[in-house]
């Protein structure tokens, strides 16, 4: 686990704004009688009462794993860097490729849609995938708009891929490796500081790529919008 910057400054210079501290571990380095809080005027800062047990506490919080991330592979690179399998822009080279294919009758993919509900493939053989010269994706932040969506019969192919929220670097990248380049692509997404984070994302792989937006989006806003969860964003 990535030790944080804070504490490497307190290790370092013996003291660090209060302001800086995740509260959570500083609450228990105070329990601990490993630091303390040192008020000056209106300014506070976290001091190292105990220089040593706090080195013994690091060592053991956040362990030295031998390992040099940027010499590692990519999943494991990222557990060093973040502490997690799932951190950083991309937890894996190749990933499952989930979409939805409506095209015509006797397509396989539109044929394993209707009958499994979905189709998949890993992100580094969608460079073989055989296309129609004339295409639509659909690429779709959230699960359950993705498990409704269905464009049977639509005049134009359309393949509705599900990005599983933030999707990995890799996932976005292999989008510009279609043998075919879709005419028009349109992204589904949630109207919040995430959901515009993933869209600008998506628009600098694919810079043709639109971000749907309903003629009634105010009222829809109205009736579900929840402005807490938007401040609570970073």
């Amino acid at each position: 686990m990535k030790r944080p910057s804070w504490l490497t400054t307190l290790v370092d210079r013996g003291a660090v704004a209060h302001s800086a501290a995740n509260p959570k571990i500083l609450a228990e380095l105070i329990t601990l009688g490993i630091v303390a809080i040192k008020t000056a005027g209106i300014r506070r800062s976290v001091i190292s009462a105990n220089p040593e047990q706090l080195r013994k506490w690091l060592d053991a919080r956040y362990p030295d794993h031998g390992m040099v991330p940027d010499a590692a592979h990519v999943r494991e690179g990222n557990i060093v860097r973040s502490g997690g399998s799932k951190a950083g822009d991309s937890a894996h080279g190749v990933f499952s490729f989930q979409f939805k294919w409506f095209g015509k009758e006797d397509d396989l993919w539109t044929q394993m849609t209707r009958t499994y509900g979905v189709a998949a493939v890993l992100t580094d053989r969608l460079a073989d995938f055989t296309l129609p010269a004339r295409w639509r994706l659909l690429t779709i932040e959230n699960w359950e708009p993705f498990f409704r969506t269905d464009y049977s019969g639509a005049p134009v192919p359309v393949m509705a891929a599900y990005l599983g929220g933030n999707a990995p670097g890799s996932v976005l990248e292999a989008l510009k490796t279609f043998s075919t380049p879709p005419e028009s692509v349109l992204h589904f997404g949630d109207y919040d500081w995430e959901g515009l984070y993933i869209f600008q994302r998506l628009q600098k792989v694919l810079p043709q790529a639109r971000l749907y937006i309903p003629d009634n989006i105010e009222a829809l806003f109205r009736q579900f919008g929840k402005r807490n969860l938007i401040d609570k964003q970073k």
